[in-house]
């Protein structure tokens, strides 16, 4: 289904029916199985967070969350998602690590996921401490956005068009929050992404860097005091999946219709 943003993907107590699976089983449901039996509502296979739009698969049953589990774990899942950024993304291959102990159970420490574009110093180190990211940007080029049939322009009041950038992006592992701190440690936040806006450029070597002096223990505290939730959708869509001979494909961003940029 295509999830559109600010919809929760995953049901909780206080939205067990205001969620992509409620929604789904409302809009489109009922559903049997292959064997006829009826289906209570549809199974998640993958998440993709709330403020983001796009592509998401559900099951009727949990042999297809199975499967679509052993696809995913065997890399036979082909994701493609769409962005838009204020500066331009660097094409190419992106290995980066996310710092992800695994004495925390994943839980503790902050909402924001904090990378390292240097490997870790040990396989023991990797296995321990970090948790390695590969996405891979195959284009990125510059857009117009329109709001209302008007232009987007500067804030100087010059009214030249604001430059914004749109990239697509192959994603090869699937991390929480990848696609965004990796964007955000190249210096180019997706747009409107108040968690990881603040963040931009600082990664985790920087502040191990002797010859580096644009960072320190302050300045990540304080950008990290500045990350929030956002409250509005964000420039980035799951645009496209592609397993098993089946290909979806999302609708035009909401940056790309014109009505949705704030």
């Amino acid at each position: 289904v295509d999830k559109p943003p600010m919809l929760p993907t995953q049901p909780d107590a206080s939205n067990y029916m205001e969620c992509c699976p409620g929604c789904v089983n409302d809009l489109m449901g009922p559903f049997t199985t292959i064997g006829g039996d009826p289906v209570h509502r549809p199974l998640l296979c993958h998440r993709v967070d709330n403020c983001v739009g796009g592509c998401v698969v559900l099951s009727k049953d949990r042999n297809g969350q199975k499967v679509f589990s052993e696809y995913q774990r065997n890399r036979k899942v082909k994701k493609l998602y769409l962005t838009v950024t204020e500066n331009p993304v660097p094409l190419g291959m992106h290995v980066h690590w996310m710092w992800s102990p695994k004495e925390d159970g994943g839980e503790d420490g902050p909402n924001c996921q904090l990378m390292s574009h240097d490997p870790p110093e040990s396989r023991r180190k990797a296995r321990a401490f970090w948790t390695r990211c590969v996405l891979e940007v195959t284009k990125s080029v510059p857009i117009t956005l329109i709001k209302d049939h008007h232009l987007i322009t500067n804030s100087d009041k010059s009214e030249t068009p604001q430059k914004h950038y749109q990239s697509t992006i192959r994603l090869v592992t699937g991390r929480k929050h990848q696609v965004r701190a990796q964007l955000s440690s190249l210096g180019a936040p997706i747009l409107g992404d108040t968690l990881y806006g603040p963040m931009s450029g600082m990664t985790l070597d920087k502040l191990t860097d002797p010859e580096n002096d644009s960072m320190d223990d302050d300045m990540l505290d304080e950008a990290m005091a500045m990350c929030r939730i956002p409250r509005h959708p964000i420039g980035l869509q799951a645009h496209a999946i592609l397993f098993a001979g089946i290909k979806a494909k999302a609708r035009v961003p909401w940056w790309g219709d014109g009505t949705g940029y704030r």
